[in-house]
């Protein structure tokens, strides 16, 4: 076999079952997940399918010169996707704090760009003309932009949870001559260690617990193991610089949007429980 076996139709709508499992246990424990549940598969579904025709058309005129400028147009679109969805998850963000999707979009395109730039300037073999074709550009782009967005929603929506519970703490220190930075690191060192834990998971974890989905999919399309273990490899260690770059500028702009001009801490919906 050179290749991985072609899914069916019949078979992808059989895979609607994996969604029924997730509802039925949503609903035994009385969670109001059935019709999210429902729409996400629907969505992602045609999402998917939509980018692989999308994806296809860019790749048959990768050589064109219209190649670059629409490989540009789906970046941008997967950084704008990625922006607010990080900025949609926050649900504790302060008042009138200015714009979290401004700032969502600083950090999760620090962390792709401290990823990407390597990877494509001295890491992969050949030319950077030759390296920057949309079919490498565009599924690399893909993971760490990901990767940096679940990093950055993450961060942004523990920082400023744990801001309302403490409040009273925070500025009882601030009363006492602590800056905004100091009085609230211990917030900022914990949302970084959760930001982190999965991707250091991942690296303890990775060939003994599961084969990483780029590692898997070059395996299924004929490539030899060895050749996409450094592949594998390569994104994986540039997930750590992901996690690490987004998660220290999206910490920044938190409080940044937590604080007034003077130092003040800023209104929070009410506390969590």
């Amino acid at each position: 076999m050179t290749g991985a076996p072609i899914i069916p139709l019949s078979g992808l709508a059989a895979s609607v079952v994996f969604l029924a499992m997730g509802a039925l246990v949503a609903r035994r424990y009385r969670l109001p997940l059935v019709r999210e549940l429902a729409i996400g598969g629907a969505r992602a579904a045609l999402q998917l399918f939509a980018v692989g025709y999308a994806l296809t058309a860019l790749f048959a005129h990768e050589q064109s010169r219209a190649a670059l400028p629409l490989m540009g147009l789906v970046l941008i679109s997967m950084l704008l996707a990625a922006t607010f969805t990080a900025a949609k998850r926050v649900r504790h963000a302060p008042a009138a704090s200015g714009s979290l999707a401004g700032a969502a979009a600083l950090a999760v395109g620090a962390g792709s760009v401290a990823s990407l730039v390597p990877i494509f300037v001295a890491i992969l073999p050949g030319t950077l003309r030759e390296n920057l074709e949309p079919r490498i550009v565009v599924p690399l782009a893909g993971m760490m932009v990901a990767n940096a967005m679940n990093v950055v929603a993450q961060i942004f929506e523990r920082y400023f949870a744990a801001m309302a519970n403490d409040r009273a703490r925070i500025e009882a220190a601030l009363s006492l001559g602590a800056s905004p930075a100091q009085a609230t690191m211990y917030i900022a060192r914990d949302a970084l260690h959760a930001a982190l834990l999965p991707t250091l998971n991942g690296l303890a974890t990775v060939g003994l617990v599961a084969l990483p989905g780029m590692m898997t999919g070059q395996i299924l399309s004929g490539a030899a193991p060895s050749e996409a273990i450094r592949y594998q490899l390569v994104v994986m260690y540039a997930l750590v610089a992901v996690a690490a770059v987004a998660g220290g500028v999206a910490l920044t702009q938190a409080q940044r949007l937590a604080f007034d001009d003077r130092d003040r801490l800023r209104r929070f919906p009410e506390k969590t429980r």
